[in-house]
């Protein structure tokens, strides 16, 4: 039998969200300190096929596994983080900051315990005043890497990892892009109108990115040449954010 997905309303999508938040608590009783629907569903922005995404926060003590599963056409993704990792994450400013931070900031309640929620917006309020010089250097790191890997695919004339390549440069650039701008994403399906009308980005960076992406007609040679041309404004964008790429001795 094939799995067939059904459109949901946003109001029908938090309605099975109560349910599954009450099943939770009575199965797991005090070991349950918050449960809140995260993404698109918790900013009124999900659409007739977005999943359902909820977060558990549980005590130190308690291993409960992830579940993932379609359910009369809606898919739902519940994660059980413990209550001390997930305070210690919404506090670090990482590479995965853009993608990560949402689901600390903006979400709806569906059960609490002593007051679990202000912890969490103290936690979002440190990261707030974090720097993020560290994780744009990362982030460009894995540019870099990816460039590498596309000029291996030039030596060999391998097309196919060249045009794949394009995209993940064009990715790998999109997170630089969001960290610059200290601007996360809300919901991935906005990722490039979020990044394209961001202020600090390189020259011509929604038309690099439409080639080395295939948004576009384009050829292997334009996505090679997109490619190369941007990764070296983006270094010329984290060197003026004061980002130090090379290191003048072995870093250990």
């Amino acid at each position: 039998m094939v799995p067939k997905l059904r459109e949901f309303t946003h109001e029908g999508r938090l309605g099975i969200a109560h349910q599954i938040s009450d099943r939770i608590v009575e199965k797991y009783g005090s070991d349950i300190l918050a449960v809140y629907v995260c993404g698109s569903t918790s900013k009124k922005l999900d659409r007739p096929f977005s999943d359902l995404e909820l977060i558990v926060v549980v005590r130190d003590q308690s291993e409960i596994p992830m579940k993932y599963y379609l359910h009369q056409g809606l898919i739902i993704q519940i994660e059980y983080l413990k209550s001390s990792s997930m305070l210690a994450a919404a506090e670090q400013l990482t590479d995965n900051w853009p993608w990560e931070a949402d689901q600390y900031r903006n979400r709806i309640a569906l059960y609490e315990r002593d007051g679990w929620f202000r912890r969490l917006d103290e936690a979002v309020g440190k990261n707030d005043k974090a720097g993020s010089v560290e994780a744009i250097r990362k982030s460009f790191m894995m540019m870099t890497e990816s460039m590498a890997v596309m000029k291996n695919a030039m030596l060999t004339n391998d097309r196919v990892e060249i045009l794949s390549r394009g995209r993940v440069l064009a990715e790998d650039a999109a997170r630089i892009v969001l960290l610059l701008n200290r601007r996360y994403v809300t919901t991935t399906s906005w990722l490039w109108k979020i990044v394209f009308d961001l202020r600090t980005k390189p020259k011509d960076f929604k038309e690099l990115v439409e080639k080395m992406s295939g948004f576009v007609p384009t050829t292997r040679e334009e996505v090679v040449a997109s490619s190369e041309r941007l990764y070296k404004e983006m270094s010329e964008l984290v060197t003026q954010a004061g980002v130090k790429i090379e290191c003048d001795d072995l870093w250990v």
